[in-house]
């Protein structure tokens, strides 16, 4: 038995040593998902508190990011607000063009027409409320050099106003970073100051990188732009308004 012990000894010391793989950098790791047909889900609490609990307001967002060869090209994603005045919007971004349905809409759109096409928003991919894109390279560089180390393998850090600006947000705000196994990012919160008295926080989870995300537009009979909305509006609120002798279209509410 000892002769049998002192040969597995000596051939495990014959055995080369693997080395080590060297820690995978995020922002590489980030691009590398840029693949078209590709991407992740997405899915958000963010919260505003007060001093008055009555304007306190809780919106969560739940969808998926579709990308492309460098970056996001295309999202679909629900937003609910629970507060004062709930509400339910569904954003989908794609072609360069974005889409919103939202039930306080409803009631303007024209027989047959559920989405209004956003033509101020040309371009943009609507994909979070973060004050900052999580999903740009040069925003988690810019956040894992400003970030400590934190329990549960989280990164926080601040940002002062100069700083935020270069990711795309206004304002200071503090964050927390979480990493997968992968380096990419899984877990990213943010916290602003607002108006005296009042705090916004958001807590973005981020899950299932590399699934396959295709996302469409609506169908073009379903939709009518935002421009030709306003004009229906007030060429109803014209109709209406020559029944009543001084012209006043206030009452109706409907500019409300």
């Amino acid at each position: 038995m000892k002769r049998l012990l002192a040969a597995a000894v000596t051939a495990a010391a014959l055995i080369p040593a693997v080395p080590a793989q060297a820690a995978v950098d995020p922002v590489t790791a980030l691009k590398r998902q840029f693949a078209p047909g590709h991407g992740v889900t997405i899915s958000e609490t963010a919260r505003i508190e007060s001093k008055r609990s009555r304007d306190d307001e809780v919106t969560r967002m739940a969808g998926s990011v579709e990308f492309g060869a460098s970056g996001p090209v295309a999202a679909d994603v629900v937003f609910r607000t629970v507060g004062e005045d709930d509400s339910r919007q569904r954003w989908i971004s794609v072609g360069g063009k974005v889409y919103v349905q939202a039930a306080d809409l409803a009631d303007d759109l024209p027989f047959g027409r559920t989405w209004v096409l956003m033509e101020h928003l040309k371009g943009s991919v609507i994909t979070s409320a973060q004050p900052v894109d999580v999903l740009r390279p040069t925003t988690v560089k810019t956040l894992l050099a400003h970030a400590g180390s934190l329990r549960d393998g989280l990164r926080q850090g601040a940002l002062t106003p100069a700083q935020a600006r270069g990711t795309g947000a206004y304002e200071a705000f503090s964050f927390r970073l979480g990493l997968n196994s992968q380096a990419l990012p899984d877990r990213v919160v943010t916290g602003q100051n607002g108006t005296p008295g009042s705090r916004s926080t958001v807590e973005t989870r981020l899950s299932g990188w590399g699934a396959r995300v295709s996302v469409k537009a609506p169908p073009v009979d379903e939709v009518i732009t935002y421009k030709d909305l306003v004009a229906e509006k007030r060429a109803r609120a014209e109709r209406l308004s020559q029944a009543i002798p001084d012209g006043s279209t206030s009452s109706l509410g409907l500019f409300d």
